[in-house]
């Protein structure tokens, strides 16, 4: 943490703000790559990898704290593309919440966690490299 002088936040203050075209860009692309690291950690690509890589399916007892922590991923996709993606991709992000609001019984869950995951990697193409 920093401390600020109250001389010092004056003059901070009392700058002029820049609110040209580039500079405003640059701030808005800067936002969007913040928001984009809250919901795209390393723990969902874990999961993903989990889910859909070399060493896929993850153990029964995993499953369902995958399936919990992609669905908390989802809500942070869904503030996301909102954000970034023109036009809005309706038919891929209702595929992923219904995904997300499904619960399926012990024997579907891996085919489940299948769909979501896929469902969340489209999602995530949309949005590009610039995003992640």
């Amino acid at each position: 943490m920093v401390a600020v002088t109250a001389d010092v936040a004056a003059q901070l203050l009392n700058r002029q703000a820049s609110t040209d075209e580039v500079t405003m860009g640059a701030l808005l692309y800067c936002l969007r790559r913040s928001l984009a690291y809250e919901a795209i950690d390393e723990q969902l690509w874990d999961d993903l990898d989990a889910v859909l890589g070399e060493f896929a399916p993850p153990a029964p007892y995993e499953m369902a704290d995958i399936a919990t922590r992609l669905r908390t991923a989802t809500t942070g996709l869904v503030e996301i593309v909102a954000y970034d993606v023109r036009p809005y991709p309706v038919r891929q992000m209702r595929r992923l919440i219904f995904l997300s609001a499904e619960h399926p019984p012990p024997d579907g869950v891996r085919g489940h966690l299948n769909r979501f995951a896929m469902a969340i990697l489209a999602v995530l193409d949309l949005l590009g490299d610039d995003a992640l």
